[in-house]
This record gives structure tokens, C-alpha cells and sequence, in this order.
């Protein structure tokens, strides 16, 4: 593949890139990553401002005690805490249920067809190194009055 854009860092042609990309499975990919990743940070977002706006706004509410010494405050400040570790267990469940085993097969297969884009660019080395080989000249033999 004379003259074909090649990636710096690996070597590989730049459009096989694109067309891994193009790929069902790897939209699919995508779309359930944003799906998931829209969805975790907009709930934490969400709940993290609510806490902050009720801080902020909601005083007398955030003031009032629910068991003992312990305000709505406090207990709302922990659950920031629990919910935090909730999104991150839901993320990684997901993740292992859903991302991992298309991602892993796509990775083999990128694996398998730059394995194969080497195999075949070594072959063509060695192609090339045949076709332009030359035998090596021979110096003129120089005969001497004492050889025959």
C-alpha cells in the first residue's frame, strides 16, 4: 500500500482506524458508554446541587434533627458519600456486564487484522529484498606465472 497515511505511534494505515470505527459493534460501544456515563454523572451532578441548594436555601429544613445530635444536613452529607460508591458499583457492573465483552472482542480482532497487516508488509519486505537483489560481483581472477 504505496503512499497510504499510516498511524505515527503504531504503523497501522490511518483508514483501518476508520473503519473500525464505522463498525456496528463499535457505535454500539459508544452509545451504551454515553448512555451510562450521561446518566451516572447527571445523578451525581444533580444530587450533589440539590445538596448545595438546600444547603444553601434550605436552612431551616437541613437544621432540623432527625436522630439525636444528627441533622437532615449530616445525614443528607453521608448519603453523598453512599451514593457516590452506588454509582461507582453501578458503573463497574455495567461495565463488566455490557462494555467489556464487546470491547474485548473488538480489541482481538483489531489484535488479529494488525497482526495481519504485519505478516503481510513483512512478506512484501521480503519480496522486495528478492526482487532487487543483485549478485555480488566477483573480482577479476588474476592468474600468476607459477599457477599453471
Amino acid at each position: 500500500m504505496v503512499g497510504e497515511a499510516r498511524h505515527r505511534s503504531t504503523g497501522v494505515p490511518q483508514g483501518w482506524y476508520a473503519g473500525l470505527a464505522r463498525d456496528r459493534r463499535f457505535r454500539l460501544l459508544r452509545t451504551r458508554f454515553h448512555r451510562l456515563a450521561v446518566g451516572i454523572v447527571g445523578s451525581f451532578l444533580g444530587w450533589y446541587f440539590l445538596y448545595i441548594w438546600l444547603s444553601a436555601f434550605a436552612r431551616d429544613f437541613m437544621a432540623r434533627p432527625v436522630i439525636g445530635h444528627i441533622n437532615v444536613a449530616l445525614l443528607l452529607g453521608v448519603l453523598q458519600f453512599v451514593s457516590t460508591f452506588a454509582l461507582a458499583w453501578r458503573y463497574s457492573r455495567y461495565a463488566r456486564r455490557m462494555l467489556d465483552p464487546l470491547s474485548e472482542a473488538l480489541r482481538d480482532e483489531a489484535a488479529a487484522m494488525e497482526a495481519e497487516l504485519e505478516h503481510a508488509e513483512r512478506l512484501a519486505a521480503e519480496r522486495r529484498r528478492i526482487e532487487n537483489w543483485t549478485p555480488p560481483r566477483r573480482a577479476a581472477h588474476r592468474r600468476t606465472r607459477g599457477e599453471w
